[in-house]
């Protein structure tokens, strides 16, 4: 194997020499690495530049840009992740990472070109969640790099990385929920917000749900896909793997769904051959997918009207849980209905409800035993 010490260097004196074929010009061209501190680091690392050479994922650090290093490594990415992450990740690069520092030699970017940029989204007042995805990127991106051995260091994995300040969810109570339910149940898509708060499934998912997805004998329904952001596709499977989860469903949500199939079964005899069967549980009055930003426009609608305090659809999921909290379901089960990865996110995100969930088990702990023993 190619690889040498050089006598001079006092420390990390052993590099390797990698063959990268012929120029135009039929020369041979050589890549020297330099920088390890044993003989095995360096004929590693050469092992693993060949098989990047060998695969056509090499690429000469002196001769590329960042951004023209994204897109090969976006590439290779989006064969391992969903369509819907692999689209967000273009998205991302191509918004933010490509007009700020993509003009950078891969092989110059440093500590404080990424130090300046995290700062700039700051600026712009993006959110915090938001300014995490986008560092995740960078960061996710000069690994690879790294390994490639196409950077001498991830000059990402230095700087402190971007935290999320959570803001305290809103939620309704028991009694705004009933209020809002009667004010919309005389709306079309009535199903949809009944959904949402009986179950805490995800706008994405409650419109990705089909006829076939539910057990109405059975009171189950099953998420197997979703719908992107801007409606175009259908995605299979959920945000996560744990995502794809089965829910129990009380009577009452099987009658709405049942009175919503008769009413769309309605609609569909009334238009006849113009209708478009598509099997989804939430669609339009042709039968057609509805689109996130159009539940959207009905779900703002119906809570201006309602007088109630204002929230997120999204809140409705948080609604879904902070009630099945009090009520003293266990956080497990919450987690396995929300699709959570781990009962520790359903803990750390709901945590604020805890303090008082445990006075009120303390009281009942106290009243159980106590007033037992009073009475003897």
């Amino acid at each position: 194997m190619p690889v040498f010490k050089d006598q001079n260097a006092k420390k990390n004196s052993w590099f390797y020499v990698l063959e990268l074929g012929k120029d135009a010009n039929g020369k041979r061209k050589n890549k020297k690495k330099r920088g390890f501190k044993t003989k095995k680091e360096a004929e590693k690392a050469l092992v693993e530049a060949q098989s990047a050479l060998n695969k056509g994922e090499y690429i000469e650090p002196s001769k590329i840009l960042y951004k023209e290093y994204l897109t090969q490594w976006l590439i290779e990415k989006q064969q391992t992740i969903k369509r819907q992450s692999a689209k967000t990740t273009e998205q991302i690069v191509r918004t933010h990472i490509v007009p700020s520092i993509g003009c950078i030699p891969l092989c110059n970017l440093n500590t404080l070109h990424i130090q300046k940029f995290v700062n700039e989204l700051h600026k712009k007042g993006l959110a915090d969640g938001t300014i995490k995805r986008i560092f995740n990127v960078v960061n996710t991106s000069l690994n690879k790099a790294e390994k490639l051995q196409l950077v001498q260091k991830n000059v990402a994995s230095t700087i402190d990385k971007p935290k999320v300040n959570h803001k305290e969810m809103k939620a309704w109570d028991v009694n705004e929920v009933q209020h809002f339910l009667e004010l919309a149940r005389n709306n079309r898509y009535y199903i949809a917000f009944h959904l949402a708060i009986m179950t805490g499934m995800r706008q994405g998912e409650i419109l990705g749900l089909r006829w076939q997805d539910v057990d109405l004998e059975g009171a189950l329904l099953r998420i197997t896909q979703t719908i992107s952001h801007d409606g175009k596709e259908f995605v299979q499977g959920a945000k996560s793997a744990s995502g794809v989860r089965t829910i129990a469903l009380p009577p009452e949500t099987v009658t709405a769904l049942k009175t919503h199939r008769h009413m769309t079964s309605q609609e569909r005899l009334q238009i006849g051959e113009m209708y478009q069967v598509s099997g989804l549980v939430v669609c339009t009055s042709k039968g057609t997918k509805m689109l996130p930003r159009s539940l959207s426009t009905v779900w703002a609608s119906l809570l201006g009207k309602s007088g109630l305090p204002k929230i997120r659809f999204h809140d409705l999921r948080h609604t879904h849980a902070s009630l099945m909290l009090k009520m003293g379901v266990h956080a497990k089960v919450v987690s396995e209905r929300l699709g959570h990865s781990s009962i520790q996110i359903t803990l750390d995100r709901y945590s604020h409800l805890l303090p008082n969930m445990q006075e009120e088990a303390a009281n009942g702990l106290g009243q159980m035993i106590f007033k037992a023993s009073n009475a003897l």
